[in-house]
C-alpha cells in the first residue's frame, strides 16, 4: 500500500551520509540520487525511504506525532541499527527494549529531529 516515505532535511549531503549508514544496516541502498531528493530501498516490491530538501523552499520541520518504524529480524538487530544511528549522530528517544504489546523496539531522532524506530515483533515470526 505504501510506495515510499519522505522526510525533509536541512543538509541533504549530511543527512544522506547518516542514512547510508543506518539504512545500510537494514540492507537498503540508494536507488535514486538527485540534488534535492535521495531514495533508498532494499527490494523493488517493498516501500522505500527518501529524504528531500522541501520543494516549497521553506525550512524542513519535524512532524509532531510522526514516526517511521523499520522492522528487523530480531532484538539483536534492533540494537545494531539503533547503535549505528546513535554513533552517526542520532539522539536517543527510547533505548531498545520490550514494550507493551510484545514489541522489542528502539527509538531515535535523525540529524534533523525526525523520529524513527527500529523494531522486532515476535508475533511476526508466526505469519
Amino acid at each position: 500500500m505504501i510506495g515510499y516515505i519522505m522526510v525533509g532535511v536541512k543538509d541533504i549531503k549530511r543527512a544522506a551520509a547518516f542514512y547510508d549508514e543506518v539504512l545500510g544496516m537494514l540492507g537498503a541502498t540508494r536507488k535514486m540520487d538527485y540534488e534535492k531528493f535521495i531514495l533508498w530501498n532494499d527490494a523493488a516490491d517493498k516501500p522505500s525511504f527518501s529524504i528531500c530538501i522541501p520543494y516549497d523552499g521553506n525550512p524542513a520541520t519535524v512532524g509532531n506525532g510522526s514516526m517511521i518504524a523499520f522492522p528487523v529480524a530480531g532484538a539483536d538487530e534492533v540494537h545494531k541499527v539503533y547503535d549505528c544511528a546513535i554513533k552517526n549522530g542520532a539522539t536517543d528517544e527510547g533505548a531498545p527494549g520490550m514494550r507493551d504489546g510484545g514489541y522489542y523496539i528502539g527509538y531515535f531522532r535523525d540529524l534533523d529531529g525526525n523520529k524513527l524506530a527500529v523494531y522486532h515483533y515476535a508475533s511476526d515470526e508466526h505469519l
